[in-house]
């Protein structure tokens, strides 16, 4: 069976900061890569990861969102669907910032494990956690 996964930004950002779990999270690109596992971010998440990385450089933030797509990494849009509003709930219900509820919706939504760092948040929310650090 396919592994499906899902991307906090934090694991994606400990991948371009040569962080720990930095290359945990390279192996599972690399498996999306190769097809044998299918993996998404949401578009929250990725403009997290762009404008932090922005605050380098914006070429940078921009070469390595090109990079996260080369790997083939899915981008989930915002549509007005049950995703927005699942993050909303999950905002609602608990303390969480705005771009870990869309982690976690996005995460529930396509039936995936979430690709997280230390984030205690993500405890007890209804998702498998794969843990980078």
């Amino acid at each position: 069976m396919l592994n499906l996964l899902t991307f906090d930004s934090e694991a994606i950002l400990a991948f371009f900061f040569g962080e720990a779990g930095g290359d945990q999270v390279r192996d599972i690109l690399e498996k999306i890569e190769n097809s044998e596992a299918e993996g998404y971010i949401n578009i929250i998440n990725l403009t997290e990861v762009h404008y932090i990385l922005s605050r380098i450089s914006p070429e940078v933030a921009e070469e390595k969102q090109k990079i996260l797509r080369a790997y083939g990494l899915r981008v989930v849009p915002i549509k007005d669907n049950g995703l927005w509003r699942e993050a909303a709930q999950m905002k609602c219900n608990h303390s969480l910032s705005l771009a870990d509820a869309f982690a976690i919706a996005t995460a529930k939504s396509y039936k995936t494990k979430l690709v997280a760092g230390r984030d205690k948040e993500f405890n007890n929310l209804g998702v498998e956690l794969l843990r980078i650090r």
